[in-house]
C-alpha cells in the first residue's frame, strides 16, 4: 500500500475542495441562468407589430409560437388550446402588471369560448374596491347561434340576469364602481352598451380594426357624451397576457370558423 505523506495529504484534499467549490459555483451559474431564460420568457416585450391584424393563418402561427408554451407550426386547434391553458394555469401574475389578474381571467374565458367552438373573446367584471370578480363569460356567438352575444354582451346580459347582482344595479345601469374587463377592446355595440349600463372598461389588447377608444368622435352627439362620462382604457397587463389575448382573438384563422 501507498502511504501518502502529510504534506502530499494536504495538498490532495486542498485540490478536492477546490473541485468542489468550483463544482458548486458552475451549477448555481446554471440554475440562475435558467431561471433567468425562464423570468424572460414570460415578461419580454413584444413588438408593436405584431399586435395589428393578422394577414393569414401563418402569421398568427407565428405569434402563438412566440408565446413561451411550446406551441409548434403543425399543432391543429385542440394541441394549442391545450398548450395555452397548460400555460395559464401555471402562470403566476407579475406584480408590475396590476391587471394581470383580470387579464388572465378574461382570458380563460376566451380559451374557454375558443374550445368550444367560438371566438376567443372573454370579459369579467369586477368591484373595483375589492378588486373582487363578480361574473366571468365569453363570447357566445357560434355556440348559441345569436348575433349579439359578443363576451360583453354575454358577459352583462348574465350578470344582469342573477338576483344575487341586484346589489349592483339602479334599475337597468350599474351603481358606480364596477369595472368590465375584456379580453379585447370594445367593439362598437358592446361600447355603446357598456356606456348605457355606466360603468368604466379595461381592455387588454387593442382592436385594430373595429376598437372604439379612438373612434369615439365618429358616434352621434348623445352617444360620445355618454360614452364620455365612464373610462375606456387599455389595461396594465403583461406583454404575454396582451399577446395571449391578442391571438384567442384573431383564433378563428387556425380553422375559418368565421366563414
Amino acid at each position: 500500500m501507498k502511504i501518502i505523506g502529510n504534506r502530499s495529504f494536504d495538498i490532495l484534499i486542498a485540490n478536492h475542495y477546490s473541485l468542489i467549490t468550483t463544482y458548486k459555483h458552475t451549477m448555481r451559474t446554471f440554475f440562475a441562468s435558467i431561471l433567468l431564460i425562464s423570468s424572460f420568457s414570460v415578461t419580454a416585450q413584444f413588438s408593436d407589430s405584431l399586435f395589428v391584424t393578422p394577414s393569414n393563418r401563418g402569421e398568427l402561427m407565428q405569434r402563438l409560437m412566440s408565446i413561451p408554451c411550446g406551441i409548434h407550426a403543425t399543432d391543429n386547434v385542440k394541441t394549442i388550446c391545450q398548450k395555452l391553458e397548460k400555460f395559464l394555469i401555471s402562470y403566476k401574475n407579475d406584480p408590475n402588471f396590476p391587471d394581470d389578474k383580470f387579464a388572465k381571467a378574461a382570458n380563460w374565458q376566451a380559451l374557454k369560448s375558443v374550445k368550444m367552438g367560438g371566438y376567443g373573446i372573454g370579459a369579467v367584471i369586477y368591484e373595483n374596491k375589492t378588486r373582487k370578480i363578480l361574473h366571468a363569460a365569453h363570447n357566445s356567438q357560434m355556440t348559441k347561434l345569436r348575433s349579439d352575444l359578443h363576451g360583453e354582451m354575454t358577459l352583462l346580459n348574465e350578470f344582469e340576469d342573477n338576483p344575487k347582482n341586484k346589489k349592483y344595479r339602479n334599475k337597468y345601469v350599474c351603481k358606480e364602481g364596477l369595472t368590465i374587463f375584456s379580453s379585447a377592446e370594445p367593439c362598437p355595440m358592446c361600447f355603446i352598451r357598456i356606456a348605457t349600463v355606466g360603468v368604466d372598461t379595461k381592455f387588454c389588447t387593442a382592436g385594430p380594426d373595429d376598437g372604439m377608444t379612438q373612434r369615439v368622435q365618429c358616434l352621434p352627439p348623445y352617444w360620445r357624451d355618454l360614452a364620455s362620462k365612464h373610462k375606456c382604457e387599455k389595461a396594465q397587463s403583461s406583454p404575454v397576457m396582451q399577446m395571449i389575448s391578442h391571438v384567442l382573438f384573431y383564433s378563428y384563422m387556425l380553422d375559418n370558423r368565421h366563414v
